[in-house]
């Protein structure tokens, strides 16, 4: 594999508002064979579920991925957008990292 090194990183944060009700991260277009990290917030109480629509992502499902807090995820995708996250405590997200 060939790694290829990126000029510049970019952050954001994503929270849930109300659990129970999805969001779908920041719209950001990743390079081909670049991954970005999805991490937990540290200061979060309860879990972050991670999914690939609104449906997936739902706290109260089985289709999601599960983090606690400090827990991260790294995804190659072909942009941000194409996850969406919910929590089991509303107002608890997540922080994103990705290089361009």
């Amino acid at each position: 594999m060939r790694f290829i090194n990126k000029n510049n990183f970019a952050t954001f944060q994503k929270n849930v508002t109300v659990s129970g009700t999805p969001v779908q991260l920041d719209t950001t277009i990743v390079d081909d064979g670049v991954s970005f990290v999805v991490k937990a917030k540290r200061a979060n109480t309860g879990v972050i579920t991670v999914g690939n629509s609104s449906a997936n992502a739902l706290n109260t499902g089985t289709g999601h991925f599960a983090l606690q807090a400090g827990q991260s995820i790294e995804l190659q995708v072909t942009n941000t957008n194409l996850v969406w996250i919910d929590s089991t405590v509303s107002g608890e997200g997540v922080e994103v990292v990705l290089e361009y």
